[in-house]
């Protein structure tokens, strides 16, 4: 049955990749079968992939007639990227490989209000002691994904908002580390990204959206294979979708906007209205810590933590439902560090709303869950981007075999 849709004229080779990464040992046959194209054309795709060296046959499959069939598997090792996912309270850094394995990661100090110069020379820092560690020289990467928040331009390389301070707005963020690093850099919607990486951990369901929660509420979808970017690649900002027309006016000048009745921020601010809970948690330090702290009261059973969690939850859930309905997918990912502990209460609560209130619930079902690395699958997803625009881009060849 055909996975890709109907418009599909030829896949990529990055979803061709992702296909044989997500089977293992997978024949030609049935990469065609699985996108509805001939075996001629999956023929030409996987030749491609052989010439890069990303691909080569791990077997045959025997056939009750003809030919026995050549199973495709991935070269692991055949390339290296660094993903780093980065927002006002965390940072995180990876080193992947093909299979998306992590052969280094590290936990990088968070930006908060510091200048960028400083935060990017941390970065660049922390690069070069992942390639160590992972025992790689720069020579051996294709690049550097920097999966963050928008609005940003990608094209760039550029944030286009004044967060955390003025001075990120414009600042050449790609061109920087780049030279700091001599590593190309792309600069990723951290939403997307997880996407990717989800894709790339392992799970590339043809078609399924992102709930993207760190310090704030972002979503991202897949579409047949592929991220669904739009016209800037700054869509689906599911926290700034208005749930009260005359609600607050929020900083991106709409108002009512559901990060400010379901996002962290606002589970912290009405957890430290309650002098009690807040004493009881020993909240105060910066938003994500606060919230992962009321997460853990309430997966540890603690009543007024919980009850602030359910409602940013069902409000959650229900904003879900609307993102389920315009996309048509059948699977919903929860990912970002916000998720690390009360992840599954979130889940439940969305799958509970889903099951009620989707559109086309008599038709499909959709599953909620979780990533399977919830704090890192942006950052995986930011590697994995690197790769993924060097097999789109016309010089695949050339910069693919540079970093053998």
């Amino acid at each position: 049955m055909r996975s890709f849709g109907a418009d599909t004229r030829m896949p990529t080779l990055a979803v061709v990749l992702d296909l044989i990464r997500d089977r293992g040992a997978v024949s030609r046959v049935e990469l065609a079968d699985a996108t509805g194209l001939t075996q001629a054309t999956m023929t030409h795709a996987v030749r491609k992939l052989m010439a890069l060296g990303l691909v080569h046959e791990v077997g045959t499959l025997p056939t009750t007639r003809g030919t026995p069939r050549r199973l495709l598997g991935l070269r692991p090792d055949a390339c290296h990227m660094v993903g780093v996912q980065f927002d006002l309270y965390s940072a995180v850094g990876v080193v992947v490989d093909l299979a998306g394995n992590l052969v280094a990661e590290r936990s990088l100090p968070a930006p908060g209000e510091r200048d960028p110069d400083t935060v990017v020379a941390e970065f660049a820092e922390h690069v070069g002691g992942m390639l160590d560690d992972a025992g790689l020289t720069a020579a051996q990467v294709l690049g550097i994904g920097l999966a963050t928040y928008g609005p940003q331009d990608r094209e760039a390389g550029v944030l286009i908002v004044p967060m955390p301070t003025p001075e990120w707005a414009g600042y050449p963020l790609a061109e920087t580390l780049a030279a700091a690093t001599g590593l190309p850099v792309i600069v990723e919607n951290d939403a997307t990204a997880a996407g990717v990486g989800v894709q790339t951990l392992g799970g590339s369901a043809s078609s399924f959206a992102v709930v993207f929660m760190s310090g704030g509420i972002g979503s991202g979808v897949i579409l047949d294979g592929r991220p669904y970017r739009g016209v800037t690649s700054n869509g689906l900002e599911l926290g700034h979708i208005s749930v009260d027309a005359l609600g607050p006016e929020c900083h991106c000048g709409n108002r009512g906007c559901l990060d400010g009745y379901a996002g962290p921020g606002a589970v912290v601010a009405s957890a430290l209205a309650d002098p009690e809970l807040s004493r009881r948690l020993g909240l105060g330090a910066d938003l994500l810590t606060d919230f992962l702290a009321i997460g853990r009261a309430t997966v540890a059973g603690d009543p007024a933590a919980a009850a602030l969690v359910a409602a940013s939850a069902q409000r959650l859930a229900v904003a879900t439902v609307t993102l389920v309905n315009l996309f048509d997918v059948g699977r919903v990912v929860l990912a970002g560090n916000a998720f690390a502990d009360v992840g599954p209460v979130y889940r439940d609560a969305i799958q509970e709303v889903l099951d009620r209130s989707v559109f086309m619930r008599d038709v499909h079902t959709v599953q909620a869950e979780l990533a399977g690395d919830v704090s890192r699958a942006a950052a995986v997803g930011g590697a994995a981007v690197v790769l993924r625009n060097l097999l789109e881009s016309p010089y695949a060849e050339r910069r693919t075999a540079a970093a053998k």
